[in-house]
């Protein structure tokens, strides 16, 4: 981590005043990423906020410094940016592009310099290049049939629904739910059998985005389904392959979805298995098939390290051939804490005092420590996977004490208020 003179300067001075009398100053925990909206199109922006503020707000003058993407933050070179009375947090007035990036706020106190973590700063977007028209379709009845919807450009990832609109008030609208209409990660509506259910001449089908970059839902394709055509074959279908997941990657913490949907008729009811074991789970267990899509979906609610593996699906609707089908899992992790540094300690000279820090993270990352916003000496201090140690501890070990790690995924890092009498 980039760190430049000024604070080395200042760790040096705080360590020699950190013995001074002062009550503890502690800065409240930042989230890793905050987003802004900006449009073009748009002559104003909408003002957003980065915090920087200490648990307790009735403080001493706290000096408060800032950097982005490891340089010194300018606030006067900088007029667009403000920073509010009595805390460090930073007010973009007016949003732009070039806002985005990696900040850093730094409180100079009593006790040392303390330190927030690493802030990603980046605009949220949505942005749907062609005029939605409505499509018209006349699919075989009693036969699988997919409704498209092209992905927007957009972060973070929109939320889709699907839902049933009177063209004329989309106000006068239904969410989409059968368990025979599945929506899949490629944002298209799977129907395993049409059925005179799905045909209408009033209402259509309207696949629609939420973000945190629009006010409202967005429409992103919209179909009718005008009528059915007759099957001259027979009613009844074997089950047919609609979309499978094949490899995914899951988050630890996060929720996900394994698909297995196939469309046939009856429907099937599709059973999974992990490494060979049945997953029966009831309703609202952490991993579940009991989710209102006939178990075309297998759900991850928290994803765990051990969820890592292979899955399979098997489809039968007793009519025709037994379909199965495996996937495999694959776990990863930003660094979590898995002992966490409390966040202020009080010893007494001389003693031999430890600061627990440990975490973990797929693929495994380093910890690393600061001391005061500097990087850590080595003078009679221990750092093992556990923790950091200090030996016979004097007063100018007051200070800040800093363990993070950072990996591909993601980053984390906390601060211990280290103060010795």
């Amino acid at each position: 981590m980039r760190r430049f003179g000024i604070y080395l300067t200042l760790s040096v001075l705080c360590a020699l005043c950190a013995a001074q009398s002062g009550k503890p100053v502690l800065l409240r925990d930042t989230p890793a990423e905050v987003l802004f909206t900006y449009k073009k199109t748009l002559d104003t922006q909408a003002p957003f906020v980065v915090e920087c503020l200490t648990e307790n707000k009735n403080e001493p003058k706290i000096n408060y410094k800032w950097t982005k993407n490891g340089q010194p933050l300018d606030l006067k070179a900088n007029p667009n940016i403000v920073q509010r009375q009595n805390e460090g947090s930073l007010v973009f007035i007016s949003p732009h592009q070039e806002d985005q990036g990696i900040y850093q706020c730094f409180a100079e106190t009593p006790q040392g310099v303390a330190s927030t973590r690493q802030i990603l700063v980046r605009p949220t977007y949505l942005v749907v290049e062609n005029k939605v028209e409505p499509v018209h379709h006349k699919p075989v009845e009693g036969r699988p049939f997919k409704l498209e919807c092209p992905a927007p450009k957009a972060y973070p990832k929109p939320n889709i629904t699907w839902k049933s609109q009177l063209p004329s008030d989309p106000s006068l609208s239904d969410d989409v739910r059968d368990k025979r209409i599945t929506i899949g990660p490629d944002n298209a509506l799977y129907i395993a059998n049409v059925t005179k259910e799905e045909v209408s001449d009033r209402f259509m089908y309207v696949c629609l985005a939420k973000s945190p970059a629009v006010h409202d839902e967005v429409p992103l394709a919209k179909h009718f389904i005008d009528s059915l055509t007759e099957d001259k074959q027979k009613k009844h279908h074997e089950v047919v392959e609609q979309y499978l997941t094949k490899e995914v990657t899951g988050k630890v913490g996060e929720q996900i979805i394994l698909y297995c949907i196939y469309g046939g008729n009856p429907l099937a009811h599709p059973e999974w298995f992990k490494d060979g074991k049945e997953i029966d789970n009831p309703p609202g267990s952490r991993v579940t098939r009991y989710n209102r899509s006939a178990g075309k979906k297998l759900l991850i609610r928290e994803v765990l390290p051990e969820d890592e593996g292979q899955y399979t699906c098997v489809a039968n609707n007793e009519v025709g051939k037994i379909q199965n089908h495996t996937m495999r899992l694959t776990v990863i992790s930003a660094p979590i804490f898995k002992k966490k540094p409390e966040q202020i300690k009080n010893v007494r000279e001389g003693q031999d005092v430890s600061i627990p820090c440990e975490l973990t993270a797929i693929p495994a990352a380093p910890t690393s420590w600061t001391y005061n916003a500097a990087p850590i000496g080595k003078d009679r201090i221990t750092i093992t996977k556990t923790g950091l140690t200090i030996n016979k501890v004097k007063k100018s070990d007051s200070g800040y004490y800093g363990c993070g790690a950072k990996n591909d995924h993601g980053q984390n890092y906390a601060e211990t208020l280290l103060v010795v009498a």
